[in-house]
């Protein structure tokens, strides 16, 4: 199959208030996960295109070692129509459940899906819920990343199945774990930062993976590539 574009990417960009629990400073800025990709794909000049919902506001409060997030506007959901969808991979990340996956096992190419979203609890932000997927799309989604905690959330057969295909946990300044058509592999960055936050730094790195795998199909490769480029990210927040 031929395809006319290369990314399709499923998001949200916010409107981010940052409040300084030390400092007690506020600050309003652009954010969400369709505002880290897109800088990535941006950067590394690649063609995508970019399926959003409306912006959705959200208040951050910074404490030692913690960033507490609270939704101000209530995303709604929206349906996708995949079949119509003619590119080689599509990335999906999103702040809760934005997009309905129904019917995604009618896209034809590979899925990359930060499953942060579909794991947050609607009614308590930083509470998580139990993912209930479908056959269909467990199925569909190619490449799946998540914190430890995040993944944490997902079934035991669901996980099984995913190691098969790829499978990335990220483990925050200790890098990663990831299992590729079933070997595992971990990462470590080579040097640590001490950042302000690390808001956008899971994105960044989903980012990045996949616009190595753009470029060359090494996995393994593309994983100590975003790990180090999400080592400079981390190091401009310092």
């Amino acid at each position: 199959m031929s395809f006319n574009k290369k990314i399709t990417v499923l998001s949200t960009f916010t409107e981010d208030k940052v409040i300084d629990d030390i400092n007690k400073i506020a600050k309003t800025q652009k954010g969400g996960p369709a505002f880290y990709i897109a800088n990535v794909f941006k950067h590394e000049k690649l063609a995508f295109d970019v399926v959003k919902t409306p912006t959705v506001k959200i208040e951050i409060k910074l404490k030692k070692n913690l960033e507490i997030g609270k939704v101000k506007t209530m995303p709604k959901t929206k349906k996708v129509d995949f079949d119509k969808m003619n590119s080689e991979f599509m990335v999906i990340s999103t702040i809760l459940k934005e997009f309905n996956l129904s019917g995604i096992s009618k896209y034809k190419g590979k899925v990359f899906l930060d499953i942060q979203g579909y794991v947050r609890d609607r009614k308590n932000f930083v509470g998580k819920i139990l993912f209930h997927s479908s056959s269909e799309i467990a199925t569909s989604i190619f490449c799946l990343k998540g914190t430890e905690e995040e993944v944490g959330y997902l079934p035991k057969d669901f996980i099984k199945t995913q190691k098969k295909k790829i499978l990335i946990v990220t483990k925050g300044s200790k890098g990663c774990e990831a299992f590729i058509l079933g070997k595992k592999y971990v990462i470590k960055p080579k040097r640590i930062s001490n950042p302000k936050n690390t808001i956008g730094a899971g994105d960044t790195f989903f980012a990045h993976f996949i616009a190595y795998l753009c470029k060359d199909n090494d996995f393994v490769e593309g994983l100590r590539y975003a790990t180090e480029k999400t080592s400079i990210f981390l190091e401009r927040k310092v």
